[in-house]
């Protein structure tokens, strides 16, 4: 081949594959710098967000990559490299790898969200999942509650995010209430009387508030009646200890007496 087939040849493929791949560096840079930007702004986000200082690194790098990988797929596309085949390979992968880790991923997704949204925090008193605990750690894939006896119990976070969550949130005011089956013709002046002396032996009861005493219902046998007294959210487990305790003495000092148990007749 000549030098003049040679010359020619070149000319073709540059008009051929030049305007494509200055095309290419042109989407690739501006892509890089896009990309920085979102990732700052992303990290500024989190950062507003309030979400861990530990885990915001690794949300802006998961982002950072994986708009990485979409920007090398637009510059092969512009090209002329067929990228078809490796989106296929891609996704056969994070299919066959997200039916192995489902339950892990729903965890994940479900932590990524209480980490966003920061529907409780550490130090809350949560009640889920027939659970119920003060909120010491919150991570990626569970949430760590202890409990006043110092049980560690870890729930997954796709337990808290499917179903509802009571949030007894520090500094807050609250209400520690007890509900007690008491003869049915107890006396609502002294059940009140006995509940606000009762309130007035807890320390962390707050002051000025009265005890709320609500009749839930009435047989022949018993009436229920709920007795609810105002404290802080940190200070919840403790008042309603306290509580229980001081309406044992209270309810005897006022001559109240529970229900007597139910017998069930034998046949």
């Amino acid at each position: 081949m000549d030098t003049k087939a040679i010359f020619d040849k070149a000319i073709e493929l540059a008009w051929a594959y030049g305007p494509k791949t200055i095309a290419a560096i042109i989407i690739l840079f501006g892509g890089l710098w896009i990309i920085r930007r979102l990732s700052r702004g992303f990290d500024r986000f989190l950062q507003a967000r309030r979400v861990d200082e530990g885990l915001r690194p690794f949300f802006t790098s998961m982002a950072d990559v994986a708009m990485k990988i979409a920007l090398v797929l637009m510059v092969a596309s512009t090209i002329g490299i067929a990228t078809t085949s490796f989106i296929a390979i891609f996704s056969a992968i994070a299919f066959s790898v997200g039916l192995a880790l489902q339950g892990s991923l729903g965890n994940f997704a479900s932590g990524v969200l209480i980490l966003l949204f920061r529907p409780f925090k550490v130090g809350d008193h949560l009640s889920v999942a027939d659970k119920a605990g003060k909120v010491t750690e919150i991570q990626i894939f569970s949430t760590i509650l202890q409990t006043p006896s110092g049980k560690k119990i870890i729930i997954p976070n796709g337990k808290i995010t499917e179903g509802p969550i009571e949030n007894i949130v520090e500094h807050s005011e609250v209400q520690a209430e007890v509900t007690l089956l008491l003869q049915p013709g107890t006396s609502l002046e002294k059940l009140q009387k006995a509940a606000q002396e009762a309130a007035s032996h807890c320390p962390h009861a707050l002051p000025g508030k009265n005890v709320d005493v609500k009749v839930a219902g009435i047989s022949r046998d018993d009436m229920k009646a709920s007795m609810a007294v105002w404290t802080l959210g940190q200070h919840h487990d403790d008042t309603l200890n306290h509580f229980y305790e001081a309406l044992r003495n209270a309810l005897g000092d006022a001559g109240i007496e529970l229900a007597k148990e139910r017998r069930k007749d034998v046949v």
